[in-house]
C-alpha cells in the first residue's frame, strides 16, 4: 500500500511540474506575451518565444495566453499577424581575462578546477545556455 501512494505521489508531482512548464507568462525581457490591444472578445498580444520550433506547443502556448488575458476557458480562433526573428540579447556570453591594447589576446585565470574542487564546469555552461535567437509573434485572438 506505500508503494501505491508513493506511485501516486510520484504521478502527481510530475503532471504539476509538467503543467508548468506550458503555462502561458507575462513578458519578462526574454520571452512571455504583452498585450497590445485588448477588448471585450478579442485581442492583440505580442508573444516572444524560444528559438525552437514545435507548432503544436507554440499554438498552445498563444491559446494559453489568450485565455489568461481575456479571461474564459474556450478555444479561441488565432489570426497571426505577424513572425520575426531577433537575436537574443541575453545570449551574449560574458569574455573573462584582460584585453591587451588593441589585440585580440587576452591573459586571465585558468577555469579549470583544480584535485579538490568539486565544480562541474561543463553543467555550469550547460545551465548558462541560451537560444540565440527569439520569434516575436503577433497575433489576435477573438
Amino acid at each position: 500500500m506505500k508503494i501505491v501512494y508513493k506511485l501516486l505521489a510520484l504521478g502527481l508531482t510530475a503532471a504539476s511540474l509538467a503543467a508548468c512548464q506550458s503555462a502561458p507568462s507575462a513578458y519578462n525581457g526574454q520571452s512571455g506575451y504583452r498585450i497590445e490591444k485588448q477588448d471585450a472578445n478579442s485581442a492583440t498580444l505580442a508573444y516572444t518565444l524560444a528559438g525552437r520550433q514545435n507548432q503544436q506547443l507554440d499554438e498552445n502556448k498563444l491559446q494559453r495566453a489568450c485565455q489568461k488575458v481575456l479571461g474564459q476557458n474556450r478555444t479561441f480562433k488565432l489570426q497571426i499577424l505577424s513572425i520575426n526573428e531577433i537575436a537574443n540579447p541575453a545570449a551574449e556570453s560574458v569574455q573573462y581575462g584582460r584585453q591587451i591594447g588593441n589585440t585580440r589576446t587576452n591573459f586571465g585565470l585558468s577555469n579549470t578546477p583544480d584535485l579538490r574542487n568539486s565544480d562541474n564546469l561543463g553543467a555550469m555552461n550547460a545551465l548558462e545556455a541560451r537560444p540565440s535567437t527569439l520569434h516575436i509573434v503577433r497575433y489576435t485572438c477573438s
